[in-house]
């Protein structure tokens, strides 16, 4: 019994374990996650992989197709007919059995066209994962990057609200041996209540930011996930025009609206193919019989054998088919000119998607340069705010400064705490659409 016992303690607590571990990520650990599980990828990845399917598909018109047909009629003679063979039934049953095989030639280069195109699609499809696989990586930095930034906001709060305590029983502790008045002490637990406010609504703010971060790793929103990590700057410097030699290299966008305009290209010679012949070689091969029966089965059946067709008739064609439109009201000339315009239309899409990508990462680098700025600022606020408080709290114990400085201090001590925790996050936050905008995906935003 003490043996199990001791099995029991150890299940539970290298189980514990475990289950500690499983729940939770670090920001790299997070991305790779949701790269493995998030529904819009696995989206993503079943769509590349129809389109590769499609591609086999096109390349396979390009070989022989075997079709086979196997038919029975039965064709009852008339009472004419069997006068003439002195009354006998002859009522007879056809069985028939063909095999065509049919070879393409030439097919005014639409079996090329469909391929290329087919094969462009596929490209297209890849490009469109790796999109969402920046996409959702971006993401999920963001959030998590949040998720830290309202989890120290919470211990921001917290102290705000042990601040507000301790001002309080300060100041009841000077009205009560009569060197404060009871406004000082209203004042306090007002102070007090507000900072309670704040910290449950920074708390509600961590929840929603956890069940957000969680859909994205296709986690249960409910789940107490613990994503840990800091939100300790990270330095990067790349100059505007280095950033858009990546972006035009690496950036899915760019390739993708040139993958576009090349798949329009195949339909514009799809189109033109129609004003060609198609040519088929073909093999053919018929049997017909009738009845199915032997001579023995015709005779055991009071049947003359010698009326019916008991073998079957073979025969084999090998053959060339030219097919070509000739005229179509105009059908054809039409839908190339549909092609072409659309083709001209692709052109123009490549040329913005190249200007909005390099207008993306000059406003990314501008949003990195300005976050870097802000954190500086807010540093050097929350030095200062921390003096001041600090002063404050002690001209206020020995009775040289007022409440209301006081509480000012303390006010502003929570405004610059939570302002400086904003401004790290917002920085990691713009490094992060910094390397979506370059069309990389770090999953630490550690620098390489």
């Amino acid at each position: 019994m003490k043996k199990l016992s001791l099995f029991a303690f150890g299940f539970v607590l290298f189980g514990t374990q475990a289950f500690a571990a499983e729940t939770t990520y670090t920001m790299e650990e997070a991305v790779k996650k949701a790269l493995l599980d998030n529904r819009s990828i696995i989206s993503a990845q079943k769509s590349a992989e129809a389109s590769k399917s499609a591609l086999y598909s096109a390349r396979g018109a390009f070989g022989p197709s075997v079709t086979a047909s196997y038919a029975v009629s039965h064709d009852p003679y008339s009472d004419f007919q069997k006068s003439l063979l002195q009354g006998k039934d002859l009522d007879e049953t056809t069985y028939t059995f063909g095999v065509e095989v049919r070879q393409p030639l030439f097919q005014g280069f639409q079996l090329l066209n469909n391929a290329q195109k087919a094969k462009l699609q596929s490209e297209y499809d890849e490009l469109q994962l790796k999109k969402t696989n920046i996409a959702v990586a971006n993401q999920v930095q963001t959030a998590f990057l949040q998720f830290l930034m309202a989890e120290e906001s919470v211990q921001s709060a917290e102290k705000a609200v042990r601040r507000a305590d301790e001002q309080r029983a300060i100041a009841t502790e000077g009205y009560q041996i009569g060197v404060r008045p009871k406004i000082d002490v209203l004042q306090a637990e007002y102070e007090l209540s507000s900072s309670e406010a704040r910290l449950i609504e920074n708390e509600n703010n961590l929840n929603s930011v956890r069940a957000q971060l969680n859909s994205f790793l296709n986690l249960p929103v409910e789940k107490d996930v613990d994503y840990v990590g800091k939100l300790d700057s990270v330095p990067f410097m790349i100059t505007f025009e280095e950033a858009v030699k990546k972006a035009f290299v690496q950036l899915p966008d760019v390739k993708m609206a040139e993958k576009s305009m090349n798949m329009a290209e195949k339909d514009m010679g799809i189109a033109l193919g129609t004003f060609l012949p198609r040519i088929d070689g073909i093999i053919q091969y018929m049997s017909t019989g009738r009845n199915g029966m032997t001579d023995e089965d015709l005779r055991s059946h009071g049947y003359d054998p010698s009326l019916y067709v008991t073998s079957p008739l073979e025969n084999t064609t090998i053959g060339l088919q030219a097919t070509m439109n000739v005229f179509n009201s105009g059908q054809d000339f039409f839908k190339v000119r549909q092609a072409k315009h659309g083709v001209d239309a692709l052109k123009a899409q490549v040329e913005l998607a190249y200007n909005n990508a390099a207008l993306n990462v000059k406003v990314s680098l501008l949003k990195l340069q300005d976050a870097a700025r802000t954190v500086d600022v807010s540093t050097r606020a929350l030095d200062s705010a921390r003096q001041s408080y600090d002063d404050a709290k002690t001209r206020y114990e020995y009775q040289i400064g007022t409440n209301l400085e006081m509480l000012t201090a303390q006010s502003d001590l929570a405004d610059a705490e939570l302002a400086y925790i904003s401004s790290k996050a917002n920085y990691l936050i713009s490094l992060s659409n910094l390397y979506a905008a370059l069309g990389e995906i770090n999953a630490s935003l550690n620098t390489k």
